[in-house]
């Protein structure tokens, strides 16, 4: 009978101590690397790590449209897991209006509100641009010259950016705003001058600003920050202000038990002496806000939000790598077309005019032998082949990378043009590629999707 009892006395430690140990977890990013979303997971993760509340953390990064590509991988791949959180926010909020995603917030579990951010106006250091009062005087005279690099379309910085124009009196179709998927992207396009301003989350510019690499013209909060310098729109004429919003939420299908856990750890992680710290280095506002109440801010968000999407123009942007990328499989789909007809024309027989005269039939070209199709037709199978390597590459660009995605569009390419030293074609590829990265990330400026490279 004692053996028995300390049996299960050992068994109920051996489940508490289990209950208690730190959890393994998975925080989904729903944006490219370098954004707001992504530091904020990372924060995370290092606070996590640090407090001893999670076991390991690891971070996945899912760009595109907004937050919602993340999110409908999110609903639909970790429903029922109490292990997975995903980062959101009034970007994915917009987000879900802009692209009429079937996926909504409301499929998520809402868990905690945890920090908001107010968004920065910056341009280069050698913009000629000083002061919000020279960009408002340029937008008002020309408003398409000037452009504005942000987040994804719809969201929190092209939100800033319209409440502005609206205040100055540009109308909607003069706004020339430059979405991209992340802040990561937005800063490289900033620091690359290949847009005027770009508005983005204090944390994201923050180091910039501070190393004299970007000037800040303006912030969106009520009043100026303390410990900073950057004057606020309401103190330049412009009555505009804004707070970009973060919060998490956790898999569908989970109980209300694996529910109040997770509440808990998000609740020990806002409350942490070194959560706190990196909210004041980040600049980040304490705005934590759970359970049910964070599900009605976000249904009172959407409301607010969504008519403000809904009318905005939409200004397409142009993405001139892809635009010469495109242009180079024209001229290639030419070069083949032109190609196969000369040497179709090369390849018939001549006919001289004794045989013709003796011999009609002979001017009649032959048949095709073994059941094979005429020549006319073998044009085909390169023109599949290039098919084939565009759809690759738009396919794989966003979720393996540039490096990878190109790879495959170049052996594709290669491969339609006869080669068939695969394995040679794959390693000039690779050189190439890397080599088109790494000038185009670090010597232009320009960001290409990085993939596992990131």
């Amino acid at each position: 009978m004692t053996a028995t009892r300390a049996g299960i006395l050992c068994l109920t430690m051996a489940t508490a101590l289990a209950a208690q140990s730190p959890r393994d977890l998975t925080i989904v990013a729903p944006a490219a690397p370098g954004g707001g979303w992504d530091q904020t997971a990372r924060a995370m993760q290092q606070v996590l790590r640090a407090t001893g509340l999670a076991g390991s953390v690891q971070v996945v990064n899912t760009a595109g449209a907004a937050g919602t590509i993340g999110l409908a991988r999110f609903v639909n791949s970790e429903a029922g897991r109490d292990n997975a959180l995903l980062v959101t926010g009034l970007v994915m909020v917009s987000g879900i209006v802009t692209n009429n995603s079937p996926v909504t917030l409301a499929d998520a579990t809402p868990i905690a509100r945890l920090s908001g951010e107010y968004e920065v106006i910056v341009v280069p250091t050698s913009s000629p641009f000083r002061t919000m009062a020279d960009l408002v005087a340029a937008f008002r005279s020309n408003p398409r010259s000037v452009s504005w690099g942000g987040g994804s379309a719809g969201g929190t910085d092209e939100i800033l950016v319209r409440l502005i124009a609206a205040e100055v009196g540009v109308k909607p179709d003069g706004v020339n705003y430059i979405a991209y998927s992340g802040g990561g992207q937005a800063l490289a396009s900033i620091l690359g001058g290949h847009v005027s301003a770009a508005v983005s989350g204090l944390g994201e510019f923050g180091s910039q600003v501070e190393s004299g690499a970007l000037r800040a013209l303006a912030i969106s909060a009520e009043a100026r920050l303390p410990n900073s310098a950057i004057p606020t729109l309401r103190e330049q004429g412009i009555p505009v202000t804004l707070l970009n919003w973060r919060g998490i939420m956790a898999a569908p299908g989970i109980s209300r038990a694996e529910r109040a856990s997770l509440t808990e750890l998000v609740r020990r992680l806002a409350t942490s002496a070194e959560w706190k710290a990196t909210m004041e280095r980040s600049g980040w506002a304490d705005i934590y806000m759970e359970g049910d109440a964070f599900g009605r801010f976000i249904a009172e968000e959407t409301k607010r939000v969504a008519p403000i999407v809904a009318s905005a123009g939409r200004v397409t942007e142009t993405d001139w790598f892809e635009m010469f990328v495109l242009a180079g499989f024209a001229l290639s789909l030419v070069a083949v077309t032109m190609n196969h007809w000369n040497r179709r024309a090369a390849a018939k027989p001549a006919l001289s005019e004794a045989n013709v005269r003796t011999s009609p039939e002979r001017a009649q070209p032959a048949p095709a032998e073994n059941g094979q199709k005429p020549a006319e037709n073998s044009i085909s199978k390169p023109l599949l082949l290039l098919a084939i390597a565009i759809a690759a590459n738009a396919a794989l660009m966003n979720y393996s990378g540039f490096v990878i995605a190109s790879a495959v569009m170049f052996v594709l390419t290669a491969r339609a043009f006869g080669s068939r030293r695969v394995v040679r074609d794959a390693a000039i590829a690779l050189v190439l590629t890397v080599v088109v990265q790494v000038a185009f990330t670090r010597g232009l400026g320009v960001a290409l999707p990085p993939g596992p490279f990131g």
